[in-house]
């Protein structure tokens, strides 16, 4: 998100256009809101209005997530991010109908969708706004770029000197916020990972139980025949590593759906997740059950190697 589609080093709110020492580019915003309509689903949405639409490249990498670029909308159309385009099912092409406090408004026409992922806003121009709902946007915020080199702190502290800036909105705040939080769910993925490392050896460890429980008479037998510690524990436990192998591969593809459901599920309205799933992701997780499908079978063997020939074989029937 920042750095890559957010370009911009902060967004200062103040009426006034201001710069201090150190900076490098601004650009001029309206930040508004309103009520937004379609498909039966109404919701509310914040609306960015540049003052500039030539500028917005500079500070916004607005593209398709096939990387195309967005082209910036005309009168009368706007932007939206991928996230909002699925909240009210819409497409490019699509109308939809905005309306603010005063209960002005009308419809655009959603002219493209861009790839973002926190802090999602519909895209328009003045005029387009002036058209709708009958007044200018009063530029508030300014988006800001610190010349390279420059201490983003000391540029933020500059602005909060100001007597009309009310708020300075580092980006760098926000990603170090974001990616705290998101640090913070690795320990959740160990603990479920452990846990399913559990369940895994707990489950497999029973089937190979009951497996040479009532195969004890059959595996007497082979040893009885004079097969060898490493020949019998292949007979026994090759079976269980071609289900196991099947069973993973099988779980894999499950797994595929199943990520794509609970993701589907979580969706909040201000923050869009990148949905995918690394292709060694899958390979580490069919290799980890394998390893604890060899781990049981090693602690297996020594039961099987206490199996009493004599014993198992007298006739019980």
């Amino acid at each position: 998100q920042y750095g890559t589609l957010a370009l911009y080093d902060m967004v200062v709110v103040t009426e006034e256009d201001l710069t201090v020492e150190g900076v490098k580019e601004s650009m001029r915003v309206s930040s508004k809101s309103a009520d937004m309509e379609a498909n039966n689903k109404v919701k509310g949405v914040s609306i960015l209005i540049p003052e500039d639409m030539d500028e917005v490249a500079t500070f916004m990498n607005l593209h398709t997530k096939d990387g195309a670029m967005v082209s910036m909308p005309g009168d009368g159309e706007i932007l939206m991010s991928y996230n909002m385009a699925e909240s009210f099912k819409v497409e490019a092409g699509d109308e939809l109908a905005l309306q603010n406090e005063e209960l002005a408004g009308g419809t655009v026409v959603l002219s493209g969708i861009y790839e973002n992922y926190f802090d999602h806003f519909v895209v328009m121009s003045q005029s387009t706004y002036q058209k709708l709902f009958n007044e200018e946007a009063d530029l508030n915020q300014s988006y800001v770029i610190v010349e390279e080199g420059v201490d983003v702190k000391k540029v933020s502290t500059l602005f909060m000197k100001e007597e009309d800036v009310s708020t300075v909105i580092v980006s760098q705040d926000i990603e170090d916020n974001y990616s705290d939080m998101m640090a913070s769910l690795d320990y959740v993925v160990i603990l479920v990972v452990v846990c399913a490392a559990m369940l895994a050896f707990v489950v497999i460890y029973n089937l190979n139980n009951i497996n040479i429980t009532e195969r004890i008479r059959e595996i007497a037998t082979i040893k009885v025949l004079g097969f060898y510690k490493e020949e019998s524990n292949s007979y026994v436990f090759r079976e269980n590593f071609i289900m196991t192998l099947i069973a993973s591969l099988v779980g894999v593809v499950l797994g595929y759906f199943l990520h794509q459901f609970v993701m589907t599920q979580i969706k909040v309205d201000n923050v869009a997740f990148d949905i995918h799933v690394e292709k060694i992701s899958y390979v580490i997780s069919v290799v980890l059950t394998l390893a604890f499908n060899q781990i049981v079978n090693w602690t297996m063997s020594g039961k099987l190697e206490k199996i009493d020939m004599a014993e198992s074989l007298k006739s019980v029937e």
